[in-house]
């Protein structure tokens, strides 16, 4: 393990002391009762399905609120709702130097996602604090760690998460919570039970071109903490899992489990050509108008971050050892169901 793998293995025993810690700091857990979250949207979908993006291109929308990453990190104390005291807090640069510090190791990690203090940040560090989160699967090689998370129950990571929001919006008010990751779908029910009232954005990719962006993703993450990463072995564990994520998308989609005057569906290819007009979509779909000025406010972050400006990502399906034909059959029911397109596969 390289000694950025050794500092980051410790964060799970932090993590789980962090909820006791809360209770310490805060009080007893009833004080926050009160602290309700209130029709949040969820940006859901494959990783490497344009999920990144269009969840940066929402924080831009002044009304909503989206965490970033040293919030999810270090959520206590409750961060200020001034926005200079919330700007100099000093645990700022402490996440930014834990979220970068993988990116120096691993010099090509910024081309394919890039970790920041300041970035908007998915809720994977939230559900950590449970010990419950594919944030460890993605860093680490545990097969028994992966085997124990398959068979969990995940509600105690959205209780947690729950949790981290309500001491993030504490001092804050009329919150409107927009969120992502792309764990949500495999846990639509439990998702639902905790925040019944959530609205739901599904983003759409060809699934083979998924695997082979994500295997390269997860495999530079772990060779930031590894020396011994197999890149065949992630693409099938990638394989296995969304295969049956993405079926169970469809069977959520047609037995009633999602609503759909909740859920707006995002094609890549569409989004891609159109980003803000896609946006606008997903605000009318989802009962909110896009502002004229919050729409601007989007171009201009487009137009400041330009695609590859880290350099390109480079990945090819072949690396993967999978047989492209098999494949398309295993993923043909949900490319079916949600008209998903072809990709042209490097």
């Amino acid at each position: 393990m390289r000694y950025c793998g050794g500092n980051a293995a410790r964060a799970p025993s932090v993590a789980r002391e962090r909820p006791r810690t809360i209770t310490v700091v805060i009080g007893p857990r009833s004080l926050l009762v009160d602290e309700e979250i209130r029709e949040p949207w969820f940006v859901a979908g494959a990783p490497r399905t344009g999920t990144t993006i269009l969840h940066a291109l929402l924080a831009q929308d002044p009304t909503s609120r989206v965490p970033e990453g040293w919030e999810l990190l270090r959520p206590l104390p409750p961060p200020s709702p001034d926005p200079d005291e919330f700007a100099a807090d000093a645990r700022i640069p402490l996440a930014d130097r834990e979220l970068r510090l993988p990116g120096q190791v691993a010099g090509e990690l910024d081309a394919i996602h890039v970790y920041r203090g300041r970035m908007h940040k998915e809720c994977l560090s939230a559900m950590s604090f449970a010990f419950r989160s594919e944030e460890f699967t993605a860093r680490y090689h545990v097969p028994s760690y992966v085997d124990w998370y398959q068979r969990c129950d995940l509600r105690p990571a959205y209780d947690a998460h729950r949790l981290v929001l309500q001491i993030l919006q504490r001092r804050f008010r009329d919150v409107h919570w927009v969120l992502k990751s792309p764990v949500h779908l495999s846990a639509i029910p439990t998702l639902l039970a905790v925040y019944p009232d959530a609205r739901l954005a599904i983003t759409h990719r060809d699934p083979l071109t998924v695997l082979a962006s994500l295997t390269s993703l997860v495999a530079t993450l772990r060779w930031a903490h590894s020396d011994q990463v197999d890149f065949a072995d992630v693409g099938r564990y990638h394989e296995r899992m969304w295969t049956d994520v993405l079926d169970r998308l469809v069977t959520a989609s047609t037995d009633g489990t999602l609503d759909p005057a909740r859920v707006h569906h995002v094609h890549y290819a569409d989004f891609m050509q159109d980003q803000i007009g896609v946006v606008g979509e997903l605000y009318t779909a989802l009962g909110r108008q896009l502002p004229p000025d919050t729409a601007q406010a989007m171009r201009d972050y487009l137009a400041d971050r330009p695609k590859d400006q880290h350099g390109a990502h480079e990945y090819s399906f072949a690396d993967l050892e999978l047989d492209p034909a098999e494949e398309r059959e295993r993923f043909a029911r949900y490319q079916r169901h949600f008209s998903v397109p072809e990709e042209a596969l490097r």
